[in-house]
């Protein structure tokens, strides 16, 4: 896991390979007025971000999870959530791997970290991190994000 603000993001672009970085990092700045739900490719299905605005709620609301083929760059435009995360090897799985969606889900846990998630910071979250997204903070009653998913063969890590 890799915890930082949105102005140190150009200094993990060498941890990419075999495809610019660049075109995403640019986007990401300029990217809060582009509505929910919307995908935009940078490398066809291999790098794309899908924009979110959603409500928080209770931890018990939600489950944790894991992907085996990409890793997440939640990157936070407006609101805020709190991501409880824990080693993956840690959880137990609770229905079977999805494949198609690279979805693992797992039974309740004790988190590990708390991740107090608001504008200005974003996480880039791999295989070996089990999270749990969307835990209300508190203070905000959604979370408006972009999720990058990179698929692991670009990454260096």
């Amino acid at each position: 896991m890799i915890l930082d603000t949105h102005d140190n993001l150009h200094n993990y672009a060498g941890i990419f390979r075999g495809v610019d970085p660049q075109p995403l990092f640019h986007w990401l700045k300029t990217c809060r007025d582009v509505p929910p739900g919307q995908k935009v490719d940078f490398a066809g299905e291999k790098l794309f971000a899908k924009t979110m605005r959603q409500d928080t709620g209770s931890r018990e609301a939600f489950k944790w999870e894991t992907h085996r083929e990409y890793i997440d760059l939640q990157y936070i435009v407006g609101g805020g959530e709190v991501i409880e995360w824990a080693p993956a090897a840690k959880l137990v799985a609770d229905v079977a791997y999805d494949e198609k969606t690279d979805f693992q889900f797992y039974a309740p846990a004790t988190a590990d970290a708390l991740l107090n998630m608001q504008d200005g910071l974003f996480t880039f979250l791999f295989p070996a991190d089990g999270h749990k997204p969307l835990v209300a903070d508190g203070s905000s009653r959604y979370v408006h994000k972009v999720i990058a998913k990179i698929h692991k063969s670009l990454l260096v890590i």
